[in-house]
């Protein structure tokens, strides 16, 4: 077998047997400064997790069996969690309905499209995606209804400010699959869907769709290669240019700290301008200036999943929404085609308007992205007899070095959290500057992942604290320390936030 074909076969997931793996080490922390990568930033170094994790969400008494093929499969009771493979299709069986009879039972079909990425102590089957079936989802089901359920990794800078856990996962409603998946793939990565229905598959279907080597089951710690290769493309071996290095996978890490754009900047107001979610940023003033600074990056490892789910009834909802569509689509052609051709000539038509428009609008995005950072020096010199006033702007940069404030921001634990988890953040600044530093001002706008925990902000130096609304659903920590702070002074403030 020549190489290439065994890096092929490799990825396509069909490695000779070999043991799964509690979890594969993927990823790193970057230290502050590493060349070429973002600071504290949490890179994949490796492949996805061969496996993803499922877990069986269900009303009490409910069981499962993994592979209903098999007439003496076993059952298990719900919540249970096993390994499926990605780009293969599984159909499981939900027994032991509640209010129904025992022999009755719905038969989910479930396409796995990726898995996660591990980071260094992350047991990628202790994240698993939530198979989640409620009594209202079963009664539909076994009603006729056609239920769908998209579950995708959640982006955590488009995360949504609502509290969920493992075994109590967000999960929203949309109009169409279409809608579904488009929500999925606008706010983070699909890794699963989800359908059932009352249909009851024959024997034949059952044993013709399962493939050996494709399902972990529960206590299991071996799964053989796969019999036959992926059904369809899935999320797996991480393809990345060899000189810009890997991508950043932020689906299973929650940043914190550090700049976003726009940038960190004190305006001619002395007001603080570029405060963005997830941003740290420290107010101060020094040698006659105001200045401010920012702190590295933390990574806290949290995946969480989102589930979109679609209801679907035969007969009149189909019929209806088909004369729907019918009715507006020759309304609309009708109307726009009985348009007179004046009106479209008559839009397009003041050109010299851009002309007006467009310089007034790049002069207003320039000036609050430079107006931030700005300070203005003047000079008189004299030319033939003529005095004259010389003007030139230098940009006050916000970064760590010398001569500035040093910012450092560190989070305990260190290593992956769950939903519903608390974590520590201690912020620590040092004033490496030649002068007293007065007035400073130390500002956290959390993520929407994050929720703060009233009263556990703390500060080694007197300081008023306050909590404001943000953007993202979460706060912005605020601490004002009026000081002085000698140089080579330092100062420590600690808070506590619930991972969301």
């Amino acid at each position: 077998m020549s190489p290439t074909l065994a890096l092929l076969l490799l990825a396509a997931g069909n490695p000779p047997t070999v043991p799964v793996p509690a979890f594969a080490p993927a990823c790193a922390v970057c230290p502050p400064g590493a060349p070429g990568m973002p600071r504290g930033a949490c890179p994949p170094l490796g492949p996805a997790a061969p496996l993803l994790g499922v877990r069986v969400l269900a009303p009490d008494g409910v069981t499962v069996a993994f592979t209903p093929e098999d007439p003496a499969a076993r059952t298990y009771p719900v919540p249970v969690t096993a390994g499926f493979r990605p780009g293969y299709r599984f159909t499981v069986r939900l027994t032991n309905l509640p209010g129904r009879n025992p022999a009755e039972a719905i038969y989910p079909v479930v396409e796995v499209h990726g898995s996660i990425v591990p980071r260094p102590g992350l047991k990628y089957l202790d994240y698993p995606a939530p198979l989640a079936v409620t009594r209202g989802d079963i009664d539909r089901a076994l009603a006729g209804s056609q239920v769908t359920k998209i579950v995708y990794l959640e982006d955590p800078t488009k995360a949504i400010p609502v509290a969920a856990t493992p075994d109590t996962p967000l999960e929203f409603t949309e109009i169409t699959e279409r809608d579904a998946l488009a929500a999925a793939h606008d706010n983070g990565r699909l890794v699963m869907i989800l359908r059932f229905g009352d249909r009851k598959p024959e024997a034949d279907d059952l044993a013709r769709g399962a493939v050996p080597g494709t399902v972990l089951l529960p206590g299991e710690k071996v799964l053989a290669a796969p019999r036959v290769p992926p059904l369809f493309p899935a999320f797996g071996v991480a393809m990345f240019d060899p000189i810009a290095g890997p991508k950043l996978a932020p689906d299973e890490c929650i940043t914190d700290g550090g700049d976003k754009f726009p940038a960190l900047g004190v305006g001619p107001n002395r007001l603080l301008g570029g405060l963005n979610p997830t941003d740290v940023a420290v107010e101060y003033t020094a040698g006659l200036k105001r200045r401010v600074a920012t702190s590295n990056e933390v990574c806290i490892c949290a995946p969480r999943y989102v589930l979109r789910k679609v209801e679907t009834t035969p007969g009149g909802v189909q019929l209806a929404a088909g004369v729907a569509f019918a009715e507006q689509a020759a309304g609309f052609k009708i109307g726009s085609r009985a348009a007179a051709p004046e009106a479209y000539a008559s839009r397009a038509k003041p050109v010299s308007a851009d002309g007006r428009v467009r310089p007034s609008i790049t002069y207003v995005k320039q000036g609050i992205a430079v107006a931030e950072a700005l300070q203005k020096v003047q000079a008189i010199t004299t030319l033939e007899g003529v005095k004259v006033l010389v003007s030139s702007v230098e940009a006050d940069e916000v970064t760590n070095g010398p001569n500035q404030m040093i910012v450092t921001k560190s989070v305990t634990p260190v290593g992956p959290v769950q939903s519903g988890d608390t974590v520590t953040f201690t912020i620590q600044y040092r004033n490496a500057t030649p002068h007293a530093a007065t007035d400073l001002l130390l500002s956290d706008s959390l993520s929407g992942r994050l929720e703060y925990v009233p009263g556990t902000a703390v500060s080694d130096r007197p300081a008023n604290r306050t909590a404001i609304d943000n953007v993202a659903g979460s706060v912005t920590l605020r601490f004002e320390i009026p000081g002085p702070i000698a140089p080579g002074a330092s100062g420590t403030i600690q808070f506590q936030a619930k991972v969301r």
